[in-house]
């Protein structure tokens, strides 16, 4: 049975392309859970576990996932993932400043971190610094790539096994990096996954964004909607 990867970004009613409002995104998960879906995080995508699954991804790790998101999350018993970017930690999307409609948000602090592993979430990367990982070289790649796992290691005693690249940029270079460090890695490839047929380190996604209505949504994680967009 495919599996829906949700990739989100932001809950927030701040109108924002990127963010889905929390009446919405409480509506999504709440339908997931009355059609008898279960949600994990990205690092038990292979388990054997309920037929019903999906996978909930957030990218950039938003303070806002910490405040709206996780309480819906765990009043329904789902996990979910965050791809945090170590060097923006407290800090904000600075990597988005030169698009047009830049909205300034706050990213989660280290605190905020501890909490969310501590309720049982799953913290991945999203490298150091959010650069394109395309744009550098090996060596470059190499610290984008490998630091955060020493990092969340030493600091909150874990060891990281999801991956996520910024801007959905990668290439062969990239692969090899990532093959013996991380068990999984996802893209903005769209399709729902399917054991056997995705390679591990390029797991495709279903996108939620602002303009996603329930309907669409359901369309989304339910039927071949995303799968007929998958392009290799």
């Amino acid at each position: 049975m495919p599996i829906p990867v949700l990739m989100y970004h932001s809950i927030s009613n701040d109108n924002n392309k990127i963010s889905v409002s929390v009446s919405n995104f409480k509506k999504q998960m709440r339908l997931m859970h009355s059609l008898g879906y279960k949600g994990y995080c990205l690092n038990k995508i292979n388990l054997k576990t309920s037929k019903k699954k999906f996978v909930i991804t957030f990218d950039d790790g938003y303070e806002n996932i910490f405040t709206e998101a996780m309480p819906i999350l765990k009043e329904l018993n789902f996990s979910a993932t965050c791809f945090i970017v170590n060097k923006k930690i407290g800090y904000f999307n600075d990597w988005d400043k030169k698009q047009k409609n830049f909205k300034k948000k706050k990213l989660m602090n280290k605190k905020q971190i501890k909490i969310w592993i501590k309720n049982g979430f799953e913290v991945g990367s999203h490298t150091m610094n959010h650069y394109n990982l395309k744009t550098l070289n090996e060596n470059q790649k190499k610290i984008q790539i490998l630091k955060p796992k020493q990092f969340f290691k030493r600091e909150y005693g874990v060891n990281i096994e999801s991956f996520s690249y910024p801007f959905g940029s990668y290439n062969v270079e990239c692969l090899k990096i990532l093959k013996n460090k991380y068990k999984f890695a996802v893209t903005t490839n769209r399709s729902r996954y399917v054991k056997g047929k995705f390679n591990r380190l390029e797991i495709p996604r279903v996108p939620v964004n602002s303009n996603t209505s329930i309907f669409k949504y359901f369309l989304k994680i339910s039927t071949f909607y995303e799968d007929i967009k998958f392009k290799m």
